[in-house]
């Protein structure tokens, strides 16, 4: 089946990751996605902001109704009319002065009443994420990979293991990449070696060279033997030239960078020119060698190199060469 051509849904904006949570109160199942019903029952959701202050509000009002039952037992028991009026008095004053001093608190009581939620239904919210989770590697196998992109990507607030990072990474597999989609790399790195997630961070690489960071290219060092064997060498090439992106990568992944360089092609070499020969106090170890040998072997006759054949390239070399 060909990549579907489709725009990436935008995942929920909320303040506290808290408050994408909601409870359906006829299955007692939590869920995290955007959706408004229960696809069991189709009753709707209460969020679990709603159903804290729903908590608190009722925790309240109980806690005054005993109060007022005291009341009217004092009134009740009272050995003189004069004291039942004094009891009345009295006690209603406490319980509206129960009620007026809480209202300071109402924030914190607030938030007590939905870590106190959180810490009892933990195992319930649990599974409910994980019914949800399993709702899209359903979608994923029926093709509907929109629909479970948007819901991997609400799970992924809350359960970010590499289980979520792949089902993600092999819905976004099945759909066309393209340069304006709001794409993330970073974020999805699983823990060890994933075929589904290199796939995806080559189309990544070609699309979008600004979304390769440090992270994603110690990856791909440290998994190389296994990319080449999957994917070829050709591809890691993309990734090598990725981290001319920045003079601080090319000086941490040296090495790696020196690997590739005879297949670079001639703008990349350039850059590297520029960038080392403006910086020949800086110890480009083999890297620097490598460039002037290539330079002085393929490109002594182009007029772009012309001032890194001269005599400075000499300079530079034995600068880094005394650095050593």
């Amino acid at each position: 089946m060909g990549k579907q051509a489709i725009h990436l849904p935008k995942k929920k904006q909320t303040q506290f990751q808290f408050q994408k949570l909601k409870i359906c109160k006829k299955c007692q199942r939590y869920s995290v996605i955007k959706e408004e019903n229960c696809p069991e029952c189709g009753a709707v959701y209460v969020g679990a902001q709603a159903l804290a202050k729903a908590i608190f509000k009722n925790h309240l009002f109980s806690e005054t109704l005993w109060i007022l039952m005291f009341v009217c037992i004092g009134v009740i028991f009272a050995p003189t009319v004069e004291a039942r009026y004094y009891s009345l008095i009295v006690g209603v004053s406490f319980a509206l002065g129960y009620v007026i001093l809480t209202i300071p608190f109402i924030k914190s009581e607030y938030f007590y009443q939905l870590k106190q939620l959180f810490f009892t239904e933990l195992l319930k919210i649990k599974a409910g994420i994980q019914y949800d989770s399993n709702r899209a590697r359903e979608d994923i196998k029926e093709g509907n990979v929109m629909e479970a992109y948007d819901k991997l990507q609400e799970i992924r607030d809350f359960i970010d293991n590499d289980q979520m990072k792949i089902r993600t990474v092999r819905a976004l597999n099945k759909i066309a990449l393209r340069k304006d989609m709001l794409l993330e790399l970073e974020l999805l790195l699983p823990s060890s070696y994933d075929k589904d997630f290199v796939k995806y961070a080559l189309e990544v690489v070609k699309i979008n060279r600004q979304l390769v960071r440090k992270s994603c290219i110690s990856y791909f060092i440290k998994y190389q033997m296994e990319i080449i064997r999957d994917f070829g060498m050709d591809n890691l090439l993309f990734v090598a030239g990725s981290a001319l992106r920045m003079k601080l990568y090319i000086q941490e992944f040296s090495e790696f960078i020196q690997e590739f360089v005879d297949y670079f092609p001639k703008e990349r070499i350039l850059r590297l020119c520029r960038i080392i020969y403006s910086n020949p106090e800086e110890n480009w170890g083999g890297l620097a060698e490598k460039i002037k040998r290539l330079v002085a072997v393929k490109y002594s006759y182009d007029p772009d190199f012309k001032p890194y054949v001269q005599e400075k390239s000499q300079t530079m070399i034995k600068r880094t060469v005394y650095q050593k």
